[in-house]
């Protein structure tokens, strides 16, 4: 029995000196303090976790490794490893800051389901072990939770609508569309992709891109200009050609520049009744004498066929009235009748002739009652209270044969 004496007295000197050592050691004190959203924008979260952790020993002891898992609607989505060569003094307290990100693209890739949401629930569970003898195997937990704010898509509305330029040719239309950022965080400002029709069938299609960013909240405006000519609506939609009016959309659709959100667009779509103008038809009616004499007065009239639905102001009209290779006349109508919608105006224009060798052949002409040959060009400036129709340009050339009546 002597032999397992020496063995049996130093089992018993070791598990004192555990025992004496275990009560040296005591395990560090953990809590969770706060969590804080150190950045949001378009592409992702930044989270940053603050754990207290107090060494209640009398020496220093190394920080904790600290392995981390963030789980999404009780998914697991991201975890990690955070090592640290530091240590915490004795009897002293520190805060470690825990960097967790969260990117929207790994997301939304992640959980499909999150992209018709506006907020994802989270869990953040820590495992956290000292490199301490004795406890170096335990793992002390830690979770907490919250929501991560989701992108929303901005939010479109139809601003100010205008037709800022009109003539027979064709119109321009400006439309003021309100873009609203509906999140928390600044997003570029979005490309605007879009789409005019006209009685259901397209006539235009772009793109819009905007410069800068769109602040937190706020909404700022994208002016869009669509031009187009009658010729392009009549080839597109030949019912339209007769009419005075045509119904059209203007359909726009934006998104973020987020992979998993490439396919989620906003979409508005804004009516727009737009007026097809005619030229109104010129055409000379013929020349009736006014007065005889040693100065011959003559009248010139003109009819203007208004075929639309709106009444014109005659602003100027200039003319050049050349009979027989003669020039007859030349100037400015003053004070022009106005045009009427859809009806037919007769602009009266009085001419005195005193040219001795030009009265006498017309005096010849109107006694035999021959025909005279004309040629009248010249130009005359409309006006409309239409918005954008300030002055529109109607060429004035005609020409062909006639009887002084």
């Amino acid at each position: 029995m002597k032999k397992f004496k020496y063995p049996l007295f130093l089992l018993v000197i070791f598990l004192t000196a555990c025992q004496s050592f275990n009560s040296l050691i005591q395990e560090p004190k953990l809590s969770f303090n706060s969590m804080e959203i150190a950045k949001i924008s378009f592409t992702g979260v930044d989270f940053i976790a603050h754990i207290d952790v107090e060494n209640p020993n009398a020496f220093s002891i190394p920080l904790p490794k600290i392995d981390w898992e963030i789980f999404i609607n009780t998914a697991s989505f991201i975890r990690g490893t955070i090592k640290n060569d530091k240590t915490i003094n004795r009897m002293d307290k520190v805060t470690l800051d825990i960097p967790l990100s969260v990117t929207y693209d790994g997301l939304y890739k992640s959980i499909s389901s999150l992209i018709q949401t506006h907020e994802a629930a989270y869990n953040v569970a820590l495992g956290i072990s000292f490199p301490i003898p004795i406890i170096e195997s335990k793992v002390y937990r830690l979770d907490f939770s919250g929501v991560i704010p989701l992108p929303r898509l901005p939010k479109l509305s139809p601003g100010q609508i205008k037709i800022s330029k009109i003539d027979f040719s064709g119109l321009e239309v400006s439309c003021g569309i309100n873009v609203e950022n509906l999140n928390g965080f600044p997003i570029p400002f979005p490309e605007l992709g879009y789409d005019f029709e006209v009685s259901g069938v397209p006539v235009i299609k772009s793109k819009f891109s905007g410069a800068g960013e769109i602040a937190a909240g706020a909404a700022a405006v994208a002016l869009i200009t669509v031009s187009t000519s009658y010729a392009d609506i009549f080839r597109a939609v030949n019912s339209a050609r007769n009419s005075r009016e045509a119904k059209s959309n203007l359909s726009l659709f934006t998104a973020l520049p987020i992979p998993a959100l490439e396919d989620s667009k906003s979409v508005l779509d804004v009516p727009v009744t737009i007026p097809i103008l005619q030229a109104p038809e010129i055409s000379f009616q013929g020349i009736s004498r006014k007065s005889m004499g040693a100065t011959l007065e003559f009248v010139l009239s003109w009819e203007i066929y208004n075929r639309n639905t709106i009444d014109f102001g005659v602003d100027e009209f200039n003319y050049d009235f050349i009979v027989n290779n003669n020039p007859w006349a030349k100037g400015t109508v003053r004070n022009a009748p106005q045009i009427r919608a859809g009806a037919r105006t007769v602009i009266p224009v009085t001419v005195s002739i005193s040219a001795l060798s030009l009265v006498r052949e017309l005096v010849d002409i109107i006694a035999r009652g021959s025909s005279v040959n004309y040629n009248c060009t010249g130009n005359m400036t409309l006006s409309s209270s239409l918005p954008g129709l300030d002055k529109i340009s109607l060429p004035l050339n005609s020409q062909g044969s006639t009887k002084i009546q």
